[in-house]
């Protein structure tokens, strides 16, 4: 049997204890620091997406003229002097306002004679159809003829008839008063005045030319190759002077092409929303002839150094490396397609920011 020294049993002191305990986590640390480096700890925690391809529309920009939907030029329907005139041009003016007066004597008395005819017609139908009631009380007594009584009849038919006749003469009399009065058809601006206070206005001689800026629509010229796609799909978009995009409302494509060009034009629908066009300007229509597959990624994850945009792309051993690319064109949702430089299946950092720590530090840690 072996005797042990007692003090083999002691509990260790204080002091003893926090030596041990510091000497044990100098040691966890440098061997976790040896397994694990610091570049890839902090890169696992990087936030990352991976890169897939999308489909997205193939379009082609042409660009076109904006037109007013309601555009006419007004002219006269009678002849006679011009007494009134109460717009101007570039005047806004409101629908079934009055724009002039043609002074028309003659077809003011036409319609008053026929109004005069409606109410002799009427107080003629009341006396026969009075003489119609006090006959029929006589002959469902027996003391009239049947022969009297078909007159009556007769008599109160064709005072109905004269009625009819009357109240058509004064609907054609008023059409033809009511043309010495011109009223807007809509609201819109006065765009050309052609008479002056005075002047004689004849059948077909043109008075005012306006529009209406409520509908508008561009007209666009596109080449030939291109018109089965854009009739099949019958989509585009507009593109306005702020920059943003819209969709059309229509398309209307035309069924023929300009001997001249040998393009065909398209008439876009702009929507009610749009802001700051007017008919005159220069617009950009984009119109979609296909499909395409792309590579976006979001647009918060690229880098611009200079001229250089650049994305940090995170490898399978979570290894962050600086990428550059070429970049395409950004969307609405926020996402930035990529031409060059990027292929579909990598992961690409979120955050450049702490990509770029993350890259420093292992930059340090292989020095």
């Amino acid at each position: 049997m072996i005797t042990l020294p007692c003090q083999f049993f002691s509990a260790p002191s204080r002091q003893q204890s926090s030596r041990v305990m510091r000497t044990t986590v100098v040691a966890l640390s440098l061997l976790l620091a040896g397994m694990l480096p610091r570049a890839a700890l902090a890169s696992e925690t990087l936030r990352t997406q991976t890169v897939t391809l999308d489909k997205q529309a193939s379009e082609r920009v042409f660009e076109g003229t904006v037109e007013a939907v309601k555009q006419a030029t007004m002219s006269s329907q009678v002849s006679g002097q011009i007494v009134e005139i109460h717009f101007d041009v570039n005047d806004y003016v409101s629908k079934g306002q009055v724009l002039l007066r043609i002074k028309g004597d003659q077809r003011l008395a036409s319609l008053s004679l026929a109004q005069a005819g409606v109410e002799e017609a009427k107080a003629a139908l009341a006396q026969a159809s009075s003489e119609h009631a006090r006959l029929k009380q006589l002959y469902d007594k027996q003391m009239v003829t049947s022969a009297k009584m078909d007159a009556a009849i007769a008599a109160q038919q064709a005072a109905q008839a004269r009625l009819r006749a009357a109240q058509a003469q004064v609907a054609g009399a008023t059409d033809v008063a009511s043309d010495n009065t011109v009223r807007a058809p809509y609201s819109g601006y006065v765009l050309e005045r052609f008479v002056q206070l005075g002047e004689s206005a004849t059948p077909g001689k043109p008075i005012f030319s306006g529009m209406a800026l409520d509908e508008l629509r561009v007209l666009v010229a596109i080449p030939q190759s291109l018109q089965a796609a854009v009739r099949e799909r019958k989509q585009a978009r507009v593109v306005l002077p702020d920059g943003q995009r819209v969709t059309a409302a229509n398309l209307t494509l035309f069924p023929y092409a300009d001997k001249s060009t040998h393009t065909f034009s398209v008439r876009v629908g702009l929507p009610e929303e749009s802001k700051g066009v007017f008919p005159g300007m220069v617009v950009k229509v984009a119109f979609t002839v296909g499909e395409k597959e792309l590579l976006r990624v979001p647009a918060t994850a690229v880098v611009q150094r200079s001229e250089v945009s650049g994305l940090y792309v995170v490898g399978e051993q979570a290894q962050v490396q600086f990428r550059r690319v070429l970049l395409g064109h950004r969307d609405e949702e926020g996402k930035v397609e990529v031409l060059a430089g990027l292929s579909a299946g990598e992961r690409v950092a979120l955050d450049p920011l702490q990509a770029g720590l993350t890259l420093k530090a292992a930059d340090k840690g292989k020095q």
